[in-house]
Formats: structure tokens, sequence, C-alpha cells
């Protein structure tokens, strides 16, 4: 089975959204994801693999830079992301 080369839209403007909310320090909107539309909903179909990231940003201290060591979508709608704190 072959995956997608392209990313779906959805999971491309979800992980954009992700990014700036995370360079902002808006972790208010990040904690309440599933609020953030059909966008969200189709790129956390269920938490288990958003839930630690949640874990990360209550670790972290205000000003702490932010970067994405991985990046790139894999299968069409699985973003590879990562988050590094500190």
């Amino acid at each position: 089975m072959q995956h997608p080369a392209e990313p779906y839209a959805w999971a491309q403007r979800f992980e954009a959204r992700e990014r700036e909310l995370l360079l902002t320090g808006d972790h208010e909107t990040l904690v309440g994801f599933d609020a953030m539309g059909e966008d969200a909903l189709l790129s956390v179909p269920t938490p288990e693999h958003y839930l630690p990231l949640l874990y990360v940003l209550g670790a972290s201290r205000d000003g702490e830079p932010v970067t994405f060591p991985v990046e790139g979508v894999d299968g069409g709608s699985v973003s590879m992301l990562s988050v590094q704190v500190g």
C-alpha cells in the first residue's frame, strides 16, 4: 500500500495553526484543540498522540524558545511534527 505523496489540506492547516499557537505561547487554545474546528477533529481523531504535547507545555517556562526538530506529514495526514521547548 502506498501513502499519498501530498499532505491533505486540512492536515497542513492544522499543523500550521499548532505551530503558530506554540510560537505565540497560546497554551489555552492548544489545550482546547477539540474546539478548533474540523481541521482539528480530522487531525486528532483520538487524543493519545496529542496529549503528550500538553505535558511538555505544562513543564515549560514562559519565554523558553520553541523549535521543531522533526517535520513533515506521512500518509497524507499524519504529522511528524516534533516540538522542543527550551
